[in-house]
């Protein structure tokens, strides 16, 4: 379960947390400004155009790209490290993330830190993996001027600088995370590796305009793919012979679908119909409507048997009329409830989609004066019952008539 995260110098995030972390290996200027409140399974950014929501998912979707390509392409993709820095900030741009087993009592910070010299290169600056057992937390990795300094401690073992074992690693473009080995007494090492591999980004699109696409994706690349057509694919790949019957499954309930029909002709691109209410003749996944296609994608993502570790969608209302916004809220309680180990963290600007999620779940974005951005929990912003006895009563449709003047 990812616990908590912070950004630092990445477009309009100078300084953002939210979430747990180890105090002394957050690398913003006030440890104190990371929000300490653990992620739940569902976790919602929501507030006004511009304040900095799709930057936090876009920064998922960078360490992601870090991971599997490079800093140079992630920064690259994203017009160059001048374009995705903060202007103003200070220091280097940094990410963390505060990860735990589940069930586990053992968590762990991984953190990088990128940095960049004019009309050079970016680089990575420095790669943390601390660890924590018991009270006590200590690094096991770290990687600083080219150099990676490994040290695996036993429960009962003290950290000093003697005792670190030091092997070369001089490459500043690739994240020592994705090169390095695990260790069996550190599983939380390959969760994370496990993370910013599957994890279900908003990158993800339909094609439908030229038809289901059979181009294939790169090894190293997320293996449910960017493309729905590809993600359908992985999907027949993992269920086998089952597909159909557990996609059927899955889509019960769409509003107006009453089943889905899978031809597996084609290996390389299973073709989907959709058998509509009012109409006879089954409709190919081609001639539906974007917004349908959309919606269905939403459904299978957040109900798939082996689910990714972390799921984001960004604005899903788009595009869905108010009986699609329904159901997808319905989706988005019931998925809150679920133990299936996956997270989702998505925006929105629907009072429908945010009532579906607990006030304590929810982060408000805003700008400060300098332009920059800064997070509350609403929870927090909701006025406490005059018996202090008593819980923080939530009515319906709080989102609307709590934050009308912020969003």
């Amino acid at each position: 379960m990812l616990e908590g995260f912070w950004i630092r110098n990445f477009k309009s995030l100078k300084q953002v947390g939210i979430g747990t972390a180890f105090p002394q290996f957050v690398y913003v200027e006030d440890p104190t400004s990371v929000l300490p409140f653990d992620l739940g399974t569902t976790t919602l950014l929501t507030g006004l155009n511009g304040a900095g929501k799709s930057s936090v998912l876009d920064a998922f979707s960078f360490v992601s790209d870090c991971y599997r390509y490079g800093v140079d392409y992630a920064c690259g993709k994203r017009g160059g490290y001048d374009t995705i820095y903060s202007h103003g900030g200070k220091g280097v741009m940094s990410f963390g993330f505060h990860y735990r087993q589940p069930n586990e009592s053992v968590a762990a910070t991984y953190a990088i830190s990128i940095g960049y010299i004019r009309n050079k290169a970016p680089y990575i600056d420095s790669e943390l993996v601390a660890y924590r057992n018991g009270k006590e937390s200590f690094p096991i990795a770290f990687l600083q001027n080219g150099q990676k300094t490994i040290r695996y401690l036993a429960a009962d073992e003290q950290i000093s600088g003697s005792q670190l074992t030091s092997i070369e690693f001089t490459d500043l473009k690739h994240l020592g995370l994705a090169a390095l080995e695990s260790h069996p007494k550190y599983p939380v090492w390959f969760s994370l590796r496990n993370l910013f591999e599957n994890w279900s980004t908003d990158n993800f699109y339909t094609d439908t305009i030229h038809g289901l696409d059979t181009t294939q994706f790169k090894p190293h690349e997320n293996p449910r793919g960017y493309k729905f057509s590809q993600f359908i694919n992985y999907l027949s790949k993992q269920l086998g012979d089952e597909t159909e019957s557990i996609i059927n499954d899955i889509a019960a309930g769409i509003p107006n679908v009453l089943s889905i029909l899978l031809d597996n002709t084609n290996r390389d691109c299973p073709l989907l119909s959709f058998v509509m209410d009012g109409i006879s003749i089954p409709i190919p996944i081609t001639h539906l409507s974007e917004a349908t296609i959309r919606l269905f994608s939403y459904v299978l993502r957040l109900e798939e048997p082996m689910p990714a570790p972390l799921i984001t969608f960004d604005n899903p209302e788009n595009g869905l009329d108010r009986l699609h916004r329904w159901y997808l809220a319905g989706l988005l309680r019931k998925f809150d409830v679920s133990t299936q180990g996956a997270q989702l963290l998505f925006t929105t600007q629907n009072t429908e989609l945010a009532d579906a999620t607990h006030p304590q779940n929810v982060w408000i974005f805003s700008r400060d004066q300098t332009g920059f951005t800064i997070v509350e929990r609403a929870a927090d912003l909701i006025p406490p019952p005059e018996n202090p006895n008593e819980p923080k009563n939530l009515e319906n449709n709080w989102f609307s008539s709590m934050f009308e003047d912020r969003i």
